[in-house]
């Protein structure tokens, strides 16, 4: 069985034009140039189906799933009158530490108690509030009133 292809958003002979042909949309619409690990990740080969890949709009409008207008560009689809800032100094998506990463968690995991485990391991528990659950299976088997 023959390994999957793998596609990049940019090919080599596009990473070498100048200007390069992808830009970054920002949440408020701002445009800018992409800081050098950003064209690393346009140019490294995903397979079709692989959800690492990145995301590309169609034109500057369009938005992502969640309605947000960010994400890498097309240079052809920004309109001509927009001005283009230069690349951030520090990689905008660099990766997180350990630390960062379970902070992250605490603060996007509403519902959840995060907790590093003596062993390293970090674990999620869902916080149920007792009472409430209890008042809500009591609800569901006590007697209608109308009855």
């Amino acid at each position: 069985m023959s390994q999957p292809q793998k596609h990049s958003v940019v090919s080599p002979a596009e990473a070498a034009l100048d200007p390069y042909p992808y830009v970054f949309v920002n949440y408020d619409a701002s445009v800018r140039e992409l800081h050098q690990a950003e064209r690393d990740y346009l140019e490294t080969p995903f397979e079709w189906c692989d959800g690492a890949r990145p995301y590309v709009k169609d034109s500057f409008d369009s938005r992502d799933p969640s309605g947000s207008l960010k994400g890498f560009c097309p240079r052809s689809s920004i309109p001509e009158q927009l001005p283009i800032a230069p690349p951030p100094a520090e990689n905008p998506n660099r990766p997180l530490t350990r630390g960062e990463q379970i902070d992250k968690l605490r603060h996007e995991m509403v519902g959840f108690e995060i907790t590093e485990l003596p062993d390293g391991i970090v674990q999620a528990r869902r916080i149920i509030k007792a009472r409430s659950l209890l008042q809500r299976i009591l609800a569901w088997f006590a007697p209608s009133r109308a009855d």
